[in-house]
C-alpha cells in the first residue's frame, strides 16, 4: 500500500437499518442493543429491530437494511493521540521497521538512493536499535556509505531520535561547535568530539533543514494514511503534534477541502502557539483541541523543568483551555501531575479534563492522585506488544507492573483513552486492544501481566474514552439518538481470553456519517 495512489469512496445510504448485531452503545442508560436505525448521517434509534424500524420519522424513507451477521457493532474508533502528517510522510519513507542489523538499514537506504536524484533528501524511518545485531544506533558514516551523494535523515521508531549523515548534518548546521537546545542532545564521537549523527529532541532544528513534501505528494500520502485509518475502523483522530499552529490548521483545512483528508480531526495547539487556532472549521470536521506541552526527557532530566512546566499549565488552565502534557518517565509524570494540581489549587475548575499523554512508567501511589485531580491518561497499549522487547531489555523486571499500568489506573478510577501515536505504531485499534488484554511482546513473552484488562475496557478507550478526552461526546464515541453515525462492525475470534471474552479479530464494515466505506475500484474493505 505505501507509495500507491489509493482513495476511499463512501456508498450513500440516507436511511439505514442495521440488524442482527451485538450493539455496544458505550452509554450507561442502554449499554446493549440488537439494531440501529440511521438517517441523514445521524443515529435515529437504538434497540430491537422492531423498535428501530418503528422509530419516529422512520417512515419518511424506506430503510436500506444491513444484516450484521451477529457481529459486534460499535461506535467507530477514535485515535486519541497520533501525528497524521508524520504518519503520511512515513508512508513515503524507507521502511526500516524490519531491520535487524545496520547492514539491513544500509541496504534499504542504498536501494532507495538509486531511485532518488543526487542532492535530494532521503527519508528513512522505523529502526529500533535494541533489535539490531549491533545493539546501537547507526552513525553518520554508516549512512554516508549507503547514500554518499544525498542528505539522509533516519528517524527512530520512537519518533524522538534521528540519525543524520554528514551531508544532512551540514545542511542542518550541526557541527563540533554546536550546542544542543534545552531538552536536546547531540551524541558525539569519543575520539574527536564531532557529532556522530545521532540527535535527540532536536526535531525543530532538523525540520528547518529538511524540505517539506510538495503539496501534491503530501496530499497523496494523506489519502493513503486515511485509507489505513478507515480500514481499521477509525473515522476521527486527535493530532498531538506539539508544534501545531495556524499554518498547520490552514494546511488541514486545505487537505479537507481537496478531499485528501477524509477523517474528523481534533488538532492540538502547541503551547508556543497558544491562542492562534479558531475553534472549528470544515463544518465541524476540524476542531481545536487541547494545548500540547512537550516534556523532553533524557535520563532523569526534563525540559522544561518543573517551574516552567507549572507556569505553562497555569497559563493554559487560566485561559479555560485543556492541557495535554507529554510525560513518559516517572519524573515527567510526577511533574505533570504537580503542575496540574498547582493550576487547580489556584483556580479550581471541575471538568477540566487535563491530560497526561503516554504515562509510560506510573510512579508509586500516583494513580489515586490522578483520579482525584480528574486527569485523563491517554496512552498507547500497542507499545506493550510492538515495543515490549525493548522494554524487557531497558526496564528492570521489578518495574514491569508500573509499565503502562492500565489496570492500576482503571482500578483507581482514572479515565483512560487510547491512541496509536502513529507513525510510532500503525493505527490498528484491534491490535492495540489485544495488547492491552494479553500483555505480551511481539515475541510472545509476558510483560507486566497483572496490568492486563478486559476486552470491554480496551474497547471503551478507543471509543467513548477517546471522545471524552477531547470533549467530543455526545456526538462521537457512542451509539445513541442524535450521535453521528460513525460505526464499525467487528467479527469476534473463537478463543476466549482469560477474562472470558472473545477478542475481536477483524473489521467487517465501517460507516462514516451513515455511509458505507469501500475501497476504490470495488475492492473489499481490507483489500
Amino acid at each position: 500500500m505505501p507509495g500507491t495512489a489509493v482513495c476511499v469512496t463512501f456508498l450513500s445510504m440516507t436511511a439505514l437499518l442495521l440488524t442482527n448485531a451485538r450493539v455496544r452503545t458505550m452509554t450507561g442508560g442502554q449499554p446493549v442493543a440488537d439494531a440501529v436505525a440511521v438517517r441523514d448521517g445521524r443515529i435515529l434509534a437504538v434497540g430491537t429491530e422492531a423498535d428501530a424500524a418503528a422509530a419516529p420519522e422512520a417512515d419518511a424513507q424506506p430503510f436500506a437494511r444491513y444484516d450484521c451477521g451477529g457481529g459486534l457493532l460499535l461506535p467507530a474508533f477514535i485515535d486519541a493521540h497520533c501525528h497524521l502528517l508524520s504518519f503520511a510522510a512515513a508512508l513515503r519513507s524507507v521502511d526500516c521497521t524490519a531491520a535487524r542489523s545496520i547492514a539491513d538499514i544500509q541496504a534499504a537506504i542504498r536501494e532507495r538512493a538509486e531511485q532518488t536524484p543526487a542532492g535530494s533528501w532521503l527519508r528513512a524511518a522505523g529502526y529500533e536499535e535494541t533489535q539490531l545485531a549491533e545493539r546501537r544506533h547507526p552513525n553518520c558514516h554508516e549512512l554516508d556509505a549507503a547514500a554518499p551523494r544525498r542528505p539522509v535523515r533516519l528517524i527512530h521508531r520512537g519518533g524522538h531520535a534521528s540519525v543524520l549523515n554528514s551531508a544532512a548534518l551540514r545542511l542542518a548546521g550541526i557541527d563540533i561547535a554546536s550546542e544542543a537546545p534545552p531538552g536536546g542532545f547531540i551524541d558525539r564521537e569519543v575520539a574527536t568530539g564531532e557529532p556522530s549523527g545521532l540527535l535527540l529532541g532536536m526535531d525543530t532544528q532538523i525540520g528547518r533543514a529538511v524540505p517539506p513534501l510538495a503539496y501534491d505528494e503530501l496530499a497523496a500520502a494523506v489519502r493513503d494514511a486515511c485509507r489505513f485509518y478507515l480500514q481499521a475502523g477509525v473515522t476521527c483522530i486527535q493530532d498531538a503534534t506539539h508544534t501545531n499552529g495556524l499554518s498547520e490548521w490552514r494546511l488541514f483545512e486545505r487537505l479537507m477541502a481537496d478531499g485528501a483528508l477524509s477523517l474528523g480531526v481534533v488538532l492540538m495547539e502547541g503551547i508556543e502557539n497558544l491562542g492562534e487556532l479558531p475553534e472549528d472549521a470544515a463544518g465541524g470536521q476540524l476542531r481545536r483541541g487541547p494545548v500540547k506541552i512537550m516534556l523532553q526527557e533524557h535520563g532523569d532530566d526534563i525540559a522544561p523543568d518543573e517551574g516552567e512546566l507549572t507556569r505553562a499549565v497555569r497559563e493554559v488552565h487560566g485561559a479555560g483551555r485543556q492541557a495535554a502534557i507529554h510525560a513518559v518517565g516517572e519524573r515527567a509524570v510526577i511533574a505533570a501531575a504537580a503542575a496540574i494540581e498547582a493550576a487547580l489549587a489556584l483556580r479550581p475548575r471541575p471538568g477540566h479534563r487535563h491530560r497526561i499523554e503516554h504515562c509510560g512508567l506510573l510512579p508509586e501511589g500516583m494513580a489515586p492522585r490522578l483520579a482525584e485531580l480528574g486527569v485523563y491518561v491517554v496512552s498507547q497499549p500497542s507499545f506493550v506488544a510492538e515495543r515490549g522487547e525493548r522494554f524487557l531489555q531497558l526496564v528492570a523486571e521489578a518495574r514491569h507492573d508500573s509499565l503502562y499500568a492500565f489496570r492500576t489506573l482503571e482500578e483507581a478510577g482514572v479515565r483512560l483513552a487510547a491512541g496509536s501515536d502513529a507513525p510510532v505504531t500503525r493505527p490498528d485499534p484491534l491490535k492495540s486492544i489485544a495488547a492491552a488484554v494479553e500483555r505480551r511482546t511481539a515475541a510472545g513473552r509476558p510483560i507486566g501481566p497483572r496490568q492486563a484488562v478486559d476486552v470491554d475496557s480496551a474497547l471503551r478507550w478507543w471509543t467513548a474514552g477517546a471522545a471524552e478526552a477531547a470533549f467530543l461526546e455526545p456526538g462521537r464515541g457512542s451509539i445513541q439518538p442524535g450521535a453521528r453515525a460513525d460505526l464499525v462492525l467487528l467479527t469476534a475470534g473463537t478463543g476466549a481470553t482469560a477474562g472470558g471474552s472473545d477478542l475481536p479479530t477483524d473489521v467487517a464494515a465501517v460507516w462514516k456519517a451513515g455511509e458505507a466505506v469501500e475501497a476504490a475500484g470495488g475492492a473489499g474493505l481490507l483489500a
